[in-house]
């Protein structure tokens, strides 16, 4: 069970998987030096009658050097803190949790980077997306990476990315503090990816001694106007238990006007399950509280909508059918766009018995310099 990104909550963008093909970073805030403030608020029914609620106020503030001779440096300050007595979630407060949860300042982000023509190495702590390693940015700290990240575009169409991650914080991590990955031994990934006119193709490789190797590959594009296809397949061999798992899924979306229809499928073979890494997961049919991750050949089919019919207003709909593990779910959203920066998102995830959870999120961004 497993949150997916809330930074994806359109799920016309669950449809490809992950971020930007062939790119490790995440994307860079504007300007020399610039803020984000956001209000989030967050209830969770237990289906027992029990619910819990968080008010939290979060920023973060971003700044970077000038270039020199192709070097320069950034950092990022992340900070979150309850409001009033509402103060029970994790997901926005430290890794105590609630009752009573506490808020909790971070620098997530502290890193040099060199450019050298399409050629790009960034060290240090910095956000990253790729599919099995992602920020996640569902609550009031996203997660962020502590190792080296080389990206290089030099040939038209292709991306490469080789990255050793050894640390890492933030929403599904120890919050507050960076903590290892994989003991003493991190993570060593690999990604290349290749753009066509209406083709994207992307294949990642994890590797972690003693732990879980990855591998993952996906398509997607658009063979006639208004329709979308994605696959995507990944196999994971867990070397501590000597299990493997497999997984794969198929994804169609159409658009009628501006209303877009949608259909999902995953299923997960071998003797194991699969897992979404470090962050949120690439699966087509991860919903807003749960996911194939953790449940042997699970299977799972989605059917979704969106509606961007209204200026500046986008409504969504999508129902997830778990064959077993964890129960069905129904997701709605609506995100409003007041201005350029000034942006309101509201998600409800009802799991029947499970009970339900609603997030509502006022974001703003400032450019200062």
């Amino acid at each position: 069970m497993h949150k997916t990104h809330r930074k994806a909550l359109s799920w016309a963008l669950m449809l490809i998987g992950t971020g930007p093909l062939g790119c490790g970073c995440a994307t860079e805030s504007p300007g020399a030096l610039s803020s984000e403030l956001r209000l989030g608020y967050t209830a969770t029914d237990d289906g027992a009658g029990s619910t819990v609620e968080s008010l939290s106020v979060g920023a973060r503030l971003d700044g970077a050097t000038p270039a020199w001779h192709g070097l320069r440096a950034g950092a990022t300050l992340y900070a979150t803190t309850p409001l009033s007595d509402l103060n029970d979630d994790p997901l926005f407060l430290d890794s105590a949790g609630g009752p009573d949860g506490k808020g909790y300042a971070i620098l997530g982000q502290l890193w040099l980077e060199g450019h050298l023509g399409s050629t790009r190495l960034r060290l240090g702590r910095q956000e990253i997306d790729t599919p099995f390693a992602n920020t996640d940015d569902i609550g009031m700290i996203p997660n962020t990476f502590e190792g080296a990240v080389l990206d290089d575009s030099t040939f038209e169409g292709w991306g490469f990315t080789l990255a050793h991650l050894s640390r890492w914080a933030g929403v599904d991590a120890r919050q507050e503090k960076f903590t290892r990955i994989n003991g003493k031994r991190g993570l060593t990934l690999l990604g290349v990816s290749h753009s066509m006119t209406h083709w994207d193709a992307q294949a990642w490789y994890y590797r972690q001694r003693g732990g879980t190797d990855i591998l993952y590959l996906e398509a997607g594009g658009d063979p006639i106007d208004d329709l979308h296809l994605g696959w995507q397949w990944t196999r994971q061999q867990d070397k501590a238990t000597n299990q493997s798992a497999r997984a794969w899924g198929l994804s169609v979306a159409y658009a009628l006007g501006n209303l877009t229809l949608s259909s999902n499928y995953n299923r997960v073979s071998g003797n194991g399950s699969v897992s979404n890494g470090y962050g949120g997961g690439p699966f087509f049919t991860s919903c807003d509280q749960n996911t194939i991750d953790g449940t042997p050949r699970i299977r799972a089919f989605a059917l979704g909508a969106e509606y961007h019919g209204i200026d500046r207003l986008s409504l969504g709909v999508r129902h997830v059918d778990f064959d077993q593990g964890v129960g069905d779910e129904w997701g709605l959203w609506a995100g409003y766009s007041v201005s350029e920066d000034l942006h309101f998102d509201l998600v409800h995830s009802d799991l029947g018995p499970d009970g339900s959870n609603t997030r509502a999120f006022l974001n703003y961004r400032l450019t200062l310099l």
